[in-house]
C-alpha cells in the first residue's frame, strides 16, 4: 500500500531518497556480465595459429580477467597465480615456471620502480621476460602502463597491433605499429590516434584482414614469378643469335605479342586467386621482408626460366630439323656469302651448277657470282622466302660445286601461305620454327601458372576454382592460334601456320611433366 505499482522511486543523494533502507528481506541477487562475442574464442585460435600473440591488458580485477581470458582462448593452460596456490611457491618462481601469466598493474609499477638508476640496456629485463611467455594477461592497468607494454613489445622487435576504444587507450593505440579503434563504441580521440577503425567493433575483423593482407601478398609474388619467367626464353633467343649467329629463334614482334598479348589476361587473373589452405597456419613474415627475393628470382630465371627456354628452343631445332637443317650445322649461318640463284632456278643436283645458274668455281677453286659479288641471305623477311638454300650454301671442291653439308632429309611436306613455295631449305622453315618458339613459351607459361597458382601446398589440394585463369587460358590459345592462322597477322608479325601437333605433343608436354615433377616438390623453396 505504501509503494503502489508506479511508484516513483527518487534518490537525490546518498541521505535523500524516499524509501526505506532497513528492514529489508533478501529476495534475490542480480549480477552483469559483459560476454566475448561468439566469434572471439575462434579469432584468437586462428591468431595463435597464424603465429600471432594475442595479449590481454584490460582494467579488470584478475580474477575476472582470467575467465574472461580462458573463455577467449588467450589462456589454456594454469596460470602462475594457480601454481603458486597449489605448490605453495612465491609468486615470482610460479611466473617463471608457468607458461600463463596473470600481471596485475601493481607489479608493472613494481618492476619501473626497480628500473630506476639502471642503465638503459637494463632497464625492462623483469618486463620483457614476462612478455616472453605465451600467454599472458595484464590486468587493473592504468593508461599509462598501456604505453610501457606496447613499448616493452616494440623493444622485442615485434609488430604491435593495439585495440581500444576508450580515451584512455589512445596513448597505446598512437604508440602501436599498428593502431586500431573501435567504430561503434571508440571514442573520438581513440579514432584520431587510430591507423585502422573496425566498424564493426568485431575482433574477428582484424583476423580477417590479417588473412586478405597475406593472400594479396601472395598473389603479388606469384604474379612477379609468373611475369619474370618469360623474360629468359625471350631474351635466349637474341643471346643466342649474337654469340652463336644462328637465325634468330624468336622476333621480336612475338615477344612483344608474348608480354602485351598472351601474357596479360593470365597475369591478371592472380588477382581472382582465393587463399591456399595453409596461408592462415604460416608464421608472419619478417618486416624487413620484401617482395621481390633472391629466392623468387631464382625460380623465376634460373628454374622456370631454364625449363621454359630449353624447351622452347628444342622445338626452335627440331622444326628446323624437319624442314631439312640439320640444327648443328646452324652456328654461324646468319653472315655466310652465298650467291643467289636467278628467278625461275631448280635445285638439280644431276648437273653441275646444282640448279643455280649464277654459281659457279674459279681457277682458284673458289666460289664466285657470275652477276656481281657475293651476297648474304635475308633470313628475317620474305625478300628471299622463294630461294632453295641448297643452292645458296654451296663450296667449291676440286672445281666443282657442292652443297654443304647442313642439310637433312625434309619430313614435313609444307606449302607457305606467304610465299606459295615449299618450306624445306627456305628461309620459311625459321618462319615456322620462330612460330613453334612462341606457341612453346605460350604453352610453357600454362605450366607455369599451374605451378604459381601455389606458393607451399600443392595445386592438388586446392584445386581450380579461380575461374578467371581458365578464361585467360582461353585467351591467349585463341590469340596465339588467330596469330598463327589468320593471314594478315602472317604478313604483319612474320608468323606461319603453326606447327605440327607432333612437335607440341613431343617437346612442350615434356615441358609440363618436368615442370610438375620438380615444382610439386618445391614446396620447401617456396617463392
Amino acid at each position: 500500500e505504501q509503494f503502489p505499482l508506479g511508484y516513483q522511486y527518487k534518490v537525490g543523494s546518498v541521505h535523500d531518497f524516499n524509501f526505506p533502507m532497513k528492514n529489508l528481506g533478501f529476495v534475490g541477487l542480480i549480477s552483469m556480465i559483459d560476454p566475448p562475442r561468439d566469434a572471439v574464442p575462434f579469432a584468437v585460435k586462428k591468431c595463435i595459429a597464424a603465429g600471432i600473440k594475442v595479449i590481454m591488458v584490460t582494467g579488470d580485477q584478475p580474477v575476472t580477467a582470467t575467465a574472461i581470458a580462458r573463455q577467449c582462448n588467450i589462456i589454456k593452460d594454469k596460470t602462475a597465480d594457480e601454481i603458486a596456490e597449489e605448490e605453495g611457491i612465491p609468486l615470482e618462481a610460479a611466473i617463471k615456471k608457468a607458461n600463463a601469466i596473470v600481471i596485475h598493474g601493481d607489479m608493472i609499477t613494481e618492476a619501473l620502480r626497480e628500473d630506476e638508476g639502471l642503465p638503459e640496456n637494463e632497464k625492462g629485463k623483469r618486463l620483457a621476460s614476462w612478455l616472453m611467455k605465451p600467454q599472458i594477461v595484464f590486468a587493473r592497468t592504468s593508461p599509462a602502463q598501456k604505453l610501457i607494454i606496447v613499448q616493452g613489445n616494440q623493444k622485442l622487435n615485434h609488430v604491435v597491433a593495439v585495440t581500444g576504444d576508450g580515451v584512455n587507450d589512445s596513448p597505446a593505440i598512437k604508440k602501436a605499429d599498428i593502431g586500431i579503434s573501435m567504430g561503434i563504441t571508440g571514442s573520438d580521440v581513440a579514432k584520431d590516434a587510430a591507423d585502422m577503425i573496425l566498424l564493426t567493433d568485431d575482433f574477428s575483423a582484424i583476423v580477417v584482414g590479417v588473412e586478405e593482407g597475406r593472400k594479396i601478398f601472395d598473389n603479388l609474388k606469384k604474379t612477379i614469378a609468373y611475369i619474370l619467367t618469360s623474360n629468359i626464353p625471350e631474351i635466349g633467343p637474341f643471346l643466342i643469335f649474337i654469340i652463336l649467329q644462328v637465325p634468330l629463334p624468336l622476333s621480336t614482334v612475338l615477344i612483344l605479342c608474348v608480354d602485351l598479348g598472351t601474357d596479360m589476361i593470365p597475369a591478371v587473373a592472380f588477382a581472382y586467386e582465393g587463399a591456399e589452405l595453409d596461408i592462415m597456419t604460416r608464421e608472419p613474415r619478417s618486416k624487413f621482408a620484401h617482395m621481390v627475393t633472391a629466392k623468387l628470382l631464382v625460380y623465376g630465371y634460373l628454374q622456370q626460366g631454364i625449363i621454359q627456354n630449353f624447351a622452347a628452343f628444342l622445338t626452335y631445332f627440331v622444326v628446323m630439323q624437319d624442314f631439312g637443317f640439320k640444327p648443328s650445322k646452324l652456328v654461324g649461318r646468319i653472315l655466310v656469302q652465298g650467291v643467289i640463284p636467278a628467278n625461275g632456278d631448280v635445285y638439280d643436283i644431276s648437273v653441275d651448277n646444282l640448279g643455280n645458274s649464277h654459281a659457279y668455281c674459279d681457277s682458284e677453286n673458289k666460289l664466285r657470282n657470275r652477276e656481281g659479288d657475293l651476297g648474304g641471305i635475308d633470313w628475317l623477311f620474305t625478300k628471299d622466302a622463294w630461294v632453295d638454300l641448297r643452292m645458296f650454301f654451296l663450296q667449291c671442291q676440286d672445281g666443282k660445286l657442292v652443297t654443304e653439308d647442313m642439310f637433312s632429309e625434309c619430313r614435313l611436306k609444307q606449302i607457305s601461305p606467304i610465299s606459295h613455295q615449299p618450306v624445306c631449305f627456305t628461309t620459311e622453315a625459321l618462319k615456322y620454327a620462330q612460330t613453334g618458339f612462341f606457341f612453346s613459351i605460350v604453352i610453357c607459361q600454362i605450366a607455369n601458372q599451374i605451378v604459381c597458382k601455389q606458393r607451399k601446398l600443392s595445386f592438388m589440394y586446392q584445386g581450380f576454382r579461380n575461374l578467371f585463369m581458365f578464361y585467360g587460358w582461353a585467351q591467349e590459345l585463341v590469340l596465339s592460334l588467330l596469330l598463327a592462322f589468320v593471314i594478315p597477322f602472317n604478313n604483319v608479325l612474320g608468323t606461319r601456320d603453326a606447327v605440327s601437333y607432333t612437335h607440341l605433343r613431343a617437346h612442350e608436354t615434356p615441358e609440363h611433366l618436368v615442370c610438375r615433377l620438380l615444382l610439386e616438390k618445391k614446396k620447401n623453396l617456396s617463392i
